[in-house]
């Protein structure tokens, strides 16, 4: 072979590869190891302090202040200080929080108490609430106001609100406050996105560091439900309306794309129970399906809104033939003349369009109480 050909193939030969160091290699993956042990480990730690501080009050630890009050401790509170027992109980979601008591006194007489608390959906909230009245005040047979949402009958969970409120909680069947460590580790296993949010980690340590200012934020809170129940009075602005509208927007376009393509059997099952408690007391309540602002409808209508109202509307027309109250369709608020510009959101009306509202509801209940109630018992 000659030179030349000699010095191309020695050109053409592959190197081998350096050795590896071992040491090097055992110093990577004791280094993967670490990291993973401390990914995991500050996980865990994370979700323990938010298991601890429960900040929403999800699991029920109720060790600290929650950053957030619940509307059901506090209307049960308001409740137990009530000087004399509601002749007239309005129930509903936050959309019935602004129907004044006073205003409804002032045209039927009646003493008023608002218990309706926020949440999409509730019709086991509005039975537990007019329950724990009746507990309150035995002797009371109060008339009652039902505002019912086209949304009351999404498929239904009872809150953790709800849950973590005992006085309530105990007719719906959920757990008292105080948990054993299963039922809270069950809990805890049901808010797990909850528990894994980044949000809800800042939330428990800015409980950790602030936590008398948490329960002063609560005090507020607590200032903004008056006496007999309904929200404190507080104007309209054009600003709230550009905030909040979109808001509304977004909520509902997911709830109906994603969740409510019929009518759930267990918030039907509760709404049933309300109705036969207050036809056993004597009462004939009015159920009155809630406005929605038209721009908000609009919107909602092609994903199925339409169709979800005209269930609720056939549902509870067909519970008549067992039950005895009065039912109108308010869901079109042309009907008492509404201002297009009295609405805080999609749904939320200010009390120039609640007060319309209970006009025309009086107008076309019969009155409350209605004539000829049921008597049962």
């Amino acid at each position: 072979m000659s030179a030349a050909r000699r010095s191309t193939l020695k050109r053409r030969v592959i190197p081998d590869p350096p050795e590896m160091d071992p040491a090097a290699g055992d110093r990577a993956r004791r280094f993967f190891v670490l990291a993973v042990l401390v990914a995991a480990a500050c996980c865990l730690a994370a979700i323990a302090l938010n298991v601890y501080a429960d900040p929403y009050g999800a699991v029920g630890t109720h060790i600290l202040p929650t950053v957030t009050t619940s509307d059901r401790t506090v209307k049960a509170d308001r409740v137990e200080q009530l000087p004399a027992p509601p002749q007239l109980v309005v129930l509903g979601s936050s959309r019935s929080m602004r129907y004044e008591p006073a205003y409804l006194r002032q045209k039927t007489g009646l003493r008023t108490f608002n218990g309706g608390v926020n949440g999409i959906g509730g019709t086991g909230d509005a039975y537990a609430m007019a329950r724990f009245i009746a507990e309150v005040w035995p002797g009371s047979r109060p008339a009652y106001l039902w505002l019912v949402d086209v949304e009351s009958f999404v498929p239904f969970k009872i809150g953790n609100r709800t849950a973590n409120e005992p006085r309530l909680a105990k007719y719906l069947g959920q757990a008292t406050a105080r948990k054993g460590l299963g039922e809270l580790l069950r809990a805890a296993w049901e808010n797990r996105d909850v528990l894994f949010s980044l949000k809800t980690t800042k939330d428990s340590v800015r409980l950790l560091l602030f936590r008398e200012k948490a329960k002063s934020k609560q005090s507020r809170y607590r200032r903004q439900i008056l006496a007999d129940g309904v929200l404190k009075e507080r104007p309209w602005t054009a600003k709230e309306w550009e905030r909040r509208f979109p808001n509304s927007v977004e909520r509902y376009t997911a709830l109906y794309a994603t969740v409510y393509h019929n009518l759930d059997p267990a918030a039907q099952a509760w709404f049933e129970r309300g109705l036969d408690f207050m036809n056993r007391r004597g009462a004939r309540p009015v159920v009155v399906l809630t406005p929605i602002n038209p721009k908000l409808r609009r919107l909602l209508a092609p994903l199925g809104w339409e169709e979800r109202h005209r269930q609720v509307v056939r549902y509870i027309l067909g519970l008549r033939r067992r039950y005895d109250f009065v039912f109108l369709d308010l869901t079109d608020p042309r009907r008492f003349g509404y201002d297009p510009r009295e609405w805080y959101d999609g749904v939320h009306m200010t009390t120039v369009n609640t007060r319309r509202a209970i006009d025309w509801i009086l107008a076309h209940s019969g009155g409350i109480p209605p004539q000829a109630p049921a008597g049962r018992e």
